[in-house]
């Protein structure tokens, strides 16, 4: 299962619960990798985090959306460019702690209003789920993970992805023509995520799916 993502969009930490639910509960084996996909990478304009357009999105659809899944969340003071957060996640990736600090970051913005532009911020809440601060301030220095970033966003392109979040269930299956996959788009209920499996599945040989499961770290 294949996700792409944006720190700062709240309607992707809205969905990471109903996610590890869907992961949890799926009657086959299911695992998730992350893609990188930045909602306002420079040079475009950021918006003003207590402007009308985001305050009235969150007022509208966000903070009800929270109160129906029971999670707490409040508009960040700050609206800051992802690519720094991005190189994060992924470096903690070779430390074996992308989870950890995947979960952080949108807790840190989402809940406690941290600025995840900011690489010391960054660096401290990485540091926070035991990621070697000195190693991390030298891969975002030299950019390491520039081109992994830029590779996820050019094949969220090519998939037409214009809003997040964004899950494309793939089947492997050990036949000569793999199914193609099965996309869901923006807060989905698990019951629609389940429908999705079981559309991929069905499209399988008579044995049954093994379902594509990438993971680049835990």
């Amino acid at each position: 299962m294949d996700c792409w993502a944006d720190y700062v969009c709240p309607f992707c930490y809205l969905q990471m619960d109903t996610l590890d639910r869907f992961i949890e509960e799926s009657r086959v084996p299911l695992e998730v990798e992350w893609h990188a996909f930045e909602l306002r990478p420079d040079p475009i304009a950021l918006i003003e985090p207590d402007g009308e357009y985001i305050t009235s999105i969150w007022l509208k659809a966000v903070y009800p959306l929270a109160a129906e899944r029971n999670l707490k969340m409040k508009l960040p003071p700050s609206a800051p460019r992802s690519r720094l957060a991005f190189e994060t996640a992924f470096f903690s990736r070779t430390a074996g702690r992308f989870d950890s600090v995947h979960r952080a970051l949108f807790k840190a913005y989402f809940e406690h209003g941290r600025d995840i532009g900011n690489k010391d911020v960054l660096l401290d809440i990485a540091n926070e789920c035991g990621v070697d601060q000195t190693a991390l301030a030298a891969s975002l220095a030299e950019q390491r993970f520039k081109t992994v970033i830029e590779d996820d966003e050019a094949a969220a392109g090519r998939l037409g992805v214009t809003g997040l979040p964004f899950v494309m269930l793939t089947s492997a299956s050990d036949t000569a023509r793999p199914q193609p996959p099965v996309v869901v788009r923006g807060v989905a209920p698990i019951e629609h995520m389940t429908a999705a499996l079981d559309r991929l599945l069905a499209g399988g040989p008579a044995g049954g799916v093994r379902t594509s499961l990438k993971k680049r770290a835990t």
